[in-house]
């Protein structure tokens, strides 16, 4: 790397880390890159210069997050190798949920805006780390020779799980039930190849997962039918919420509050479940 190079590099991480403070400090990405630049010391178009744009930016700290996940090294404890994506997707779930802050702030930018200078390389290295979790598995015949000759497993777990990231991101699952969902979702892929003693693990893994996964989404909150009691309430005071919000506009719907109002849901549904019974006489 030449010197040039190398103080480019600084500089973006520099850009970058004044990103991530200012993202915990404010709970948001409603800062300037004028704040960015401030922040990190530098004159207010090198951001610009460096990272095109603020979804640019926003872009290279979630890859530069990934990092982490995308480059480290993996020990499986199973012994079945079909059992290895599914350790995967819960490695990476609880990468997301220990820095939840910025992946919940950041991610939304990646599922919603082309990038053609980061997402193509972010997007490989995602497919390598899925297709590593089947390396054993291909390697011991446990999956038929034709599946490995294509990427389109390692395609439907990155699928799946961009596709619980999202629901956790939006507030639709929470910290706990993002890991069984992802959990749950590669169970399910991986039982199509288990036979005999391997099936009956699988099936295990996917029945524990299946106890931490809401039995009704929330995004379906608003058109599922009351059932009374408690529930009634806390539905009614997520409509109540929902309306409040969309009139003071879409920015003040955030993660933090639909968690928050299906909290209060589940928090009333398990205090109606709790009640004792009368019999009828």
């Amino acid at each position: 790397m030449s010197s040039l190079e190398r103080q480019s590099a600084e500089r973006i991480d520099r850009i970058l880390d004044a990103a991530r403070s200012l993202i915990i400090e404010t709970n948001g990405i409603g800062f300037t890159m004028k704040d960015v630049a401030a922040r990190a010391n530098v004159a207010p178009a090198t951001p610009y210069n460096l990272l095109g744009s603020k979804d640019g930016l926003l872009y290279a700290l979630l890859s530069r997050s990934l990092d982490a996940l995308f480059i480290g090294i993996l020990r499986y404890r199973a012994a079945d190798p079909l059992e290895h994506p599914v350790e995967a997707g819960a490695f990476a779930a609880d990468m997301f949920i220990r820095d939840g802050l910025i992946h919940r702030q950041v991610l939304p930018v990646f599922f919603g805006t082309r990038d053609e200078l980061h997402r193509p390389w972010f997007m490989h290295r995602s497919m390598t780390f899925w297709s590593h979790s089947l390396e054993a598995a291909y390697r011991q015949k446990v999956i038929p020779p034709e599946e490995t000759e294509r990427d389109d497993l390692a395609r439907l777990l990155m699928i799946t799980f961009i596709g619980a990231a999202n629901l956790w991101v939006h507030g639709d699952l929470d910290d706990e039930e993002l890991r069984a969902q992802v959990i749950y979702g590669f169970g399910h892929i991986m039982l199509g190849f288990a036979e005999g003693a391997s099936r009956k693990r699988m099936l295990a893994i996917i029945k524990e997962a299946q106890l931490d996964i809401p039995k009704h989404h929330s995004f379906l909150r608003l058109v599922v039918p009351s059932t009374g009691g408690p529930a009634r309430a806390a539905r009614n005071a997520i409509r109540l919420e929902s309306q409040r919000m969309s009139k003071e506009g879409s920015a003040a719907i955030t993660p933090g509050r639909i968690a928050a109002a299906r909290k209060s849901e589940k928090l009333a549904t398990k205090k109606k479940k709790g009640r004792p019974r009368t019999s009828r006489t």
